[in-house]
């Protein structure tokens, strides 16, 4: 797969999927799935960074995915081109009109378009799936416009889950992840939400319990609720030898209280640490700086306070033990995006 990072033509005989695609969830792959039975090549075109950072950062919503996983996962599908579109001011004025000429038509030159049936775009927001068909019959009547069916919400339980909210989104796997309920965001990704993250010096404690971990520097992304996980470390740094390997692993986020000091200042709160212990391998320094990413298969516990060291290393010992059940290869085969089952062969 390759990324364009610039506006460019596209390969001839290309179906193009346009949106946010904040997560490539479910309804974002049937969408993929409809475009890879139309045409020979599929291309994702989206944005950089998120068309909300700019018009209303201070509304924006987390991420649910760094660029780079979003790289990833399009790859793990079988997409032939990201394209990601920088996306600033100027091109938040752009009228509808102007959008599908430059952008579409003059741009992309895609043989086909495929989007949902929410799709918006040019300034305001005032262009719809009427208008971009009109639009296209209008500069390119030979263009292709596809509309691709809402995906339902699976039914989640959660208790702050918008009611009205019948379509698979990404507010909804916000909310699940939030709450900590992977079983929950499992059927709407259609993988354990992950998060990516560089690997860096820690103070080394778990090591001196008999479990070393690994220390992340994280993406700004949305976090899961604090605490233990049952999870999946894979390293995905393609400097490394590493590169792919993944192991089944018992994450802890939050922030250590059983070695906060008891006179830390209460006034703020402290910093998140996500913490992984890796079972099958003992990593010494081979992670560091490399970057990796951990799947969240299963909230274990509540992180809390323990009185000493020794109580701490038999609560994380029952930990691992719970793990090691639950990360059944069945379970860490889903950290990956499956691809596209009815993607046509590439013509010669």
């Amino acid at each position: 797969m390759k990324t364009v990072r610039q506006l460019a033509a596209l390969e001839p005989q290309t179906a193009a999927c346009i949106g946010a695609f904040d997560g490539f969830h479910l309804g974002h792959q049937a969408l993929l799935r409809r475009a890879a039975q139309l045409e020979a090549n599929l291309a994702v075109v989206t944005f950089d960074p998120h068309p909300a950072r700019v018009l209303a950062p201070e509304r924006a919503p987390p991420l649910l995915q760094t660029t780079r996983q979003r790289e990833r996962v399009c790859a793990q599908l079988g997409v032939d081109a990201l394209v990601l579109l920088p996306f600033d001011q100027a091109m938040a004025r752009m009228s509808p009109e102007d959008f599908v000429r430059g952008i579409l038509v003059q741009g992309l030159r895609a043989s086909t378009i495929v989007v949902g049936p929410d799709f918006r775009f040019g300034a305001g927001r005032r262009g719809g799936v009427t208008e971009l068909r009109g639009l296209l019959e209008r500069h390119a009547p030979g263009v292709r416009l596809e509309l691709a069916e809402e995906i339902p919400c699976p039914t989640t339980g959660l208790a702050d889950a918008d009611a009205d909210d019948k379509k698979l989104s990404s507010t909804g796997i916000r909310s699940a992840v939030r709450a900590g309920e992977m079983a929950a965001v499992l059927p709407m990704l259609g993988r354990w939400f992950a998060i990516a993250g560089t690997v860096v010096r820690g103070a080394q404690r778990g090591r001196t319990l008999g479990f070393p971990t690994a220390n992340l520097r994280c993406g700004a992304v949305i976090q899961p609720r604090a605490g233990v996980y049952a999870a999946a470390l894979t390293v995905v740094d393609e400097r490394s030898p590493l590169c792919e390997q993944r192991w089944p692993a018992v994450a802890n986020l939050g922030t250590n209280p059983t070695f906060t000091a008891e006179t830390a200042d209460r006034s703020s709160a402290a910093a998140m640490t996500l913490e992984v212990h890796a079972l099958e391998m003992e990593p010494g320094q081979s992670l560091y700086d490399l970057e990796v990413e951990v799947a969240f298969v299963e909230r274990l516990r509540d992180e809390r306070r323990f009185p000493g060291p020794e109580a701490l290393r038999a609560q994380i010992e029952q930990d691992v033990a719970r793990a090691r059940q639950l990360l059944t290869p069945e379970a860490l085969s889903r950290t990956r995006a499956q691809p596209l089952r009815q993607r046509r062969e590439r013509s010669a």
